[in-house]
């Protein structure tokens, strides 16, 4: 740090003539009234005077040293003389703030009030000249690690911060160090000057390097997306992203500093709601949100007049290729939806569908993925986020895909298809819709019941109209009274004038059972499964009438109750 030594020369010069021209406060005086002289008693160890002047010693005996000094050494040098300079800086300000209390309480503090300004005067060039050495020293060091990359960038950067933080507090300490000027009648005006125009500069110099900052990460992220496993370039945006969040956060506390003094910060807001992106109380400011505004519209323009052009083919080829996926999908679907009621593979109706939704869903998927490779965007992300998130959803729905997997079954095995007749899941009915995830059932009663495949395939599955012919079983019982050869005849011609009875295989009557009231005949007739209902009820209604007619009874439960009238001998 190069303070001159006629700085430090006149600063004691003054001090000594100063103070040492009347007693300190609190300093013990002789009858005449001169001080008595300085020593090493507890009393003068509280002098202010003393500790004053012990520090400007200080700092002249390592003025040299840091002249002199090079390598490692300079910068802890530079460090304890700064150490120095800020604790002289508060040893004066807190002179000054107890002569101006002991000013307000009424004391007569005329010769301490001399001694205040003139020390207040001497530190004002003091501060102002360490200032500027903080300022170019971080200057430096920016460059440095402009040229810089690594670990090596990274330690110069957090100097960088450490030295920020410092100037940050020198700014702070010429405004305290103003208000001091104030309170003890001094010009504060060229204090005030300096660090407002100190302060600018430096959220220029701040906003420059913001921009920098944001330009360098834009570069390493479109990099990384080119190729994202290459470990330097990764370890190189990190520390670019680093270096914009510690810039940021400097041109913050700047703007805060220069918003104290009243200055315009409205367009190093905008910088920074650029910057980090993050909507702040900042934005609801009408002249940040303004330029903002005012930004944004231009980068637009911008935008438009560069790539507007491309963007506008990219839309057109984009809704092109949905367009083409569109028609493809449906002539896929209608080439396949007649190849499979044609094939003569006898392909299920669920597996109809299926062939055809998934077909049609894969050409929709390769036209939307073509379709967004027009937009520029890159399809490997897209399909590493889809996999992650499809083995999300897999987990959380572990019932449905279990259904789905008894739904494979159902296509592959066809116990049933759509039209069927079936009994499985404690439901009888007829199946109306099949998916791979579950059956919809309409009840003989017309009721729509919605079954799980994984309920159905675990369960019995009877499947009544999956053949073609069914045999009707039925009983009829005749009186132990009645004609046996009689009522055969009659069944057998019943089911032989019965149009939809079949005659191969033959229909089936025989004496079965010799019940408790009847002799009962069981009757077997074939029939086209479309038909069972239709000759269970004729024949049923055709066996009463004839028995009627033919004098054949029909019994009911009977059971006949023999009284015996004994008499009982008297007691």
């Amino acid at each position: 740090m190069k303070i001159s030594h006629s700085l430090l020369v006149s600063t004691l010069a003054i001090l000594r003539i100063g103070l040492l021209s009347a007693p300190a406060p609190g300093s013990p005086q002789d009858p005449t009234g001169a001080p008595i002289a300085a020593g090493s008693s507890p009393a003068e160890e509280e002098d202010p005077v003393a500790r004053i002047e012990a520090l400007v010693a200080e700092i002249e005996r390592l003025q040299p040293e840091v002249d002199a000094a090079e390598g490692d050494l300079l910068p802890i040098l530079r460090r304890r003389m700064r150490i120095k300079e800020l604790a002289l800086a508060d040893e004066v300000h807190s002179f000054a703030e107890s002569v101006a209390q002991r000013s307000d309480a009424g004391e007569d503090v005329a010769a301490d009030r001399d001694q205040a300004r003139a020390a207040l005067t001497s530190l004002t060039a003091l501060l102002q000249e360490h200032c500027l050495d903080l300022e170019s020293e971080l200057i430096g060091q920016a460059g440095e690690a402009a040229s810089l990359a690594g670990e090596e960038r990274a330690i110069i950067e957090r100097r960088l911060v450490i030295g920020s933080g410092q100037l940050t507090q020198v700014y702070q300490l010429l405004l305290t160090h103003s208000d001091h000027l104030d309170r003890l009648g001094l010009d504060s005006g060229q204090v005030r000057d300096f660090v407002s125009g100190r302060l600018r500069e430096r959220a220029e110099n701040l906003t420059a390097r913001t921009q920098l900052a944001i330009e360098e990460v834009r570069v390493h992220q479109e990099r990384l997306e080119q190729d994202p496993q290459d470990s330097g370039l990764q370890a190189r945006a990190r520390a670019a992203e680093q270096g914009l969040r510690d810039t940021t956060g400097v041109l913050d506390r700047t703007v805060e500093l220069m918003e104290g003094m009243g200055l315009a910060t409205a367009s190093y807001r905008q910088v920074l709601v650029t910057a980090t992106g993050q909507i702040s109380p900042d934005i609801l400011d009408a002249e940040v949100a303004a330029g903002l505004v005012e930004r944004w519209i231009e980068s637009l323009g911008e935008w438009a007049a560069e790539k507007g052009p491309t963007w506008i083919w990219r839309a057109l080829l984009f809704v092109v290729v949905l367009l083409v996926a569109r028609l493809a999908a449906r002539l896929v679907a209608r080439v396949l939806s007649r190849a499979t009621e044609k094939s003569k593979l006898n392909l299920s109706q669920l597996l109809q569908r299926m062939i055809v939704n998934v077909a049609t869903q894969a050409v929709w998927v390769l036209g939307i993925l073509f379709a967004l490779a027009q937009l520029g965007i890159s399809l490997a992300p897209l399909l590493a986020g889809l996999g992650i998130a499809g083995f999300v959803v897999g987990f959380a729905l572990q019932d449905t895909l279990g259904n789905f997997a008894a739904g494979v079954m159902i296509l592959i095995y066809r116990p049933y298809d759509v039209g069927d007749l079936i009994e499985a899941g404690g439901v009888f009915g007829k199946v109306h819709r099949m998916n791979l995830v579950s059956t919809t059932v309409l009840t003989i009663d017309n009721q729509t019941l919605v079954l799980p495949n994984g309920k159905i395939w675990g369960d019995v599955i009877k499947n009544v109209t999956a053949q073609t012919e069914r045999r009707v079983d039925m009983t009829f019982g005749i009186s132990y009274t009645d004609d046996i050869p009689k009522a055969e005849k009659i069944l057998e011609s019943i089911l032989a004038d019965h149009p939809k009875v079949l005659d191969d295989p033959a229909p089936m009557v025989r004496l079965h059972n010799l019940g408790e009231s009847s002799v009962d005949f069981a009757v077997r007739p074939w029939v086209e499964t479309d038909d069972y209902w239709d000759v269970y009820w004729d024949v049923t209604r055709e066996v009463k009438m004839r028995f009627d007619r033919e004098g054949v009874s029909i019994p009911f439960p009977q059971r006949d109750v023999h009284l015996y009238n004994q008499e009982i001998p008297a007691a």
